[in-house]
């Protein structure tokens, strides 16, 4: 059944990929397509191909990103954007930008050092052992003070927020740097994440430096937030979201298999929201966040909901 489940998922991708590729402010026509217009390649190529592949894989590592997030703090309410990494890595990120003109054209870099950073920081200064709702509210009060501070900036400094709308080849080809990077750090830990299913003392008395595997997997996370961070802005809920779909469409199946499932909803969700965001008022575009977050907000109070009637009983 599972087999199945993510064949179903995939061919959903690549359906909504192919609807991606031909609708939008400016509709493709099958037929010139298929004849090799110029135009309608050049539309395709330049335009159309780098938002749709930062939107299969952004979603694919927001997903990831919450999933891992998740497992290591032993919190199913959490990710990158409540936790406030999101939010402080674009304000970051905004500021180097500001003191480092010339570093414009690597800006996915850039972002992805900013969110090493922030997360970092993070990890460091945070109180350990929060209660899950506790930790929630830290977050959302950090994400808060860093989006004020972010809107200040872009508002008073005229640096502009970014889109989908802008992506570009060579941000592309640095988005997939930086995944590889994360993917490296993540292997070398991998064998360790299943211990997190366990009580952080039971994991000491098996002999895993558990701290020594949070520090990599969040540096990993804080690679692909802040270069993700750079290219589409900020996704509210949505990676706490992703795992929580991925579990009830697998609810017995451990965290570390629910990573494709969650990648594969992921790129699902952002493709079409990018999608409509592209055609729903055409030729004007909407936020790609705002069509997720509509979702998403929704989706994320009932979990906060069914996690208080939980603690209740």
């Amino acid at each position: 059944m599972s087999r199945y489940y993510r064949f179903i998922l995939v061919i959903l991708v690549i359906v909504s990929i192919m609807i991606a590729l031909v609708v939008g402010s400016t509709p493709i026509s099958l037929i010139k397509m298929i004849h090799g217009n110029h135009n309608t390649w050049q539309l395709i190529i330049n335009y159309r191909l780098p938002r749709i592949l930062v939107a299969m894989l952004g979603g694919a590592l927001i997903g990831i990103s919450g999933l891992l997030l998740q497992s290591v703090l032993r919190n199913q309410l959490v990710d990158t954007s409540i936790l406030g990494i999101m939010n402080g890595s674009q304000f970051l990120l905004i500021a180097l930008l500001v003191l480092l003109p010339s570093f414009l054209n690597v800006n996915v870099l850039l972002g992805s050092f900013a969110g090493l950073i922030l997360t970092a920081v993070w990890f460091v200064v945070l109180p350990k052992h929060q209660p899950p709702l506790r930790l929630i509210l830290l977050g959302i009060a950090t994400a808060m003070t860093f989006q004020a501070l972010t809107n200040i900036a872009s508002e008073g400094l005229g640096v502009p927020l970014p889109s989908l709308s802008t992506v570009s080849w060579p941000q592309v080809m640095q988005l997939i740097i930086v995944i590889i990077i994360g993917c490296i750090l993540i292997t070398l830990v991998w064998p360790n994440l299943k211990y997190f299913a366990l009580p952080s003392r039971q994991v000491k008395l098996l002999g895993i430096s558990e701290e020594k595997t949070i520090w990599i997997v969040l540096l990993a996370i804080g690679l692909w937030t802040g270069a993700l961070t750079s290219l589409i802005g900020i996704v509210f809920f949505l990676g706490a979201i992703l795992p929580e779909i991925a579990r009830f469409m697998n609810p017995k199946q451990k965290s570390q298999h629910l990573i494709w499932p969650t990648a594969l909803w992921g790129s699902l969700l952002l493709l079409n929201a990018d999608t409509i965001a592209r055609t729903v008022v055409a030729p004007k575009e909407l936020p790609t966040s705002a069509i997720l977050l509509a979702i998403s907000g929704p989706l994320f109070g009932l979990m906060l909901i069914k996690g208080g009637h939980h603690a209740r009983h």
